[in-house]
């Protein structure tokens, strides 16, 4: 019930970003399970590839973007992976004309074996999950 009232609080802007977040998170979670992620690759290059001025003031919507998909992303009863979460956002702000890329790199693990990792940067530093992305070698570039 505490959840459903802090829902009913936020202003009409962030109840859509979430709402938005929660679609776009489903979404991405059955693609990434059921598509080869080329197809998806492909889409993405295909619809969202136009070039898009970044001015600061629109700093309010990157983060409005962010917390919408990290509260989704909470909120839903499955575990959304960080390609999930990346797509989602990417979509989210280049719906809005903000230019992003999205990024996919991998790094070998003391053990030998190799992780991967996806992310999304704009050029505010708002988006940046810090220095652990700098470990990675980026394989996948989507965006400018």
């Amino acid at each position: 019930m505490n959840r459903l009232y802090k829902f009913w609080s936020l202003p009409r802007r962030e109840k859509q970003a979430f709402c938005e977040a929660g679609i776009l998170l489903l979404l991405s979670n059955v693609l990434v399970r059921t598509i080869a992620f080329r197809y998806i690759e492909c889409f993405l290059r295909s619809r969202w590839f136009d070039r898009a001025s970044l001015d600061c003031d629109r700093i309010d919507e990157i983060r409005l973007v962010n917390i919408s998909v990290a509260r989704a992303a909470n909120l839903l009863p499955w575990e959304s992976l960080c390609l999930s979460r990346s797509i989602a956002t990417f979509i989210m702000l280049r719906r809005r004309g903000i230019p992003a890329v999205l990024y996919a790199g991998v790094k070998f693990v003391e053990d030998f074996s190799l992780n991967a990792h996806a992310w999304v940067r704009t050029d505010c530093p708002v988006i940046e999950e810090g220095s652990e992305n700098s470990a990675f070698t980026v394989v996948m570039k989507i965006g400018q």
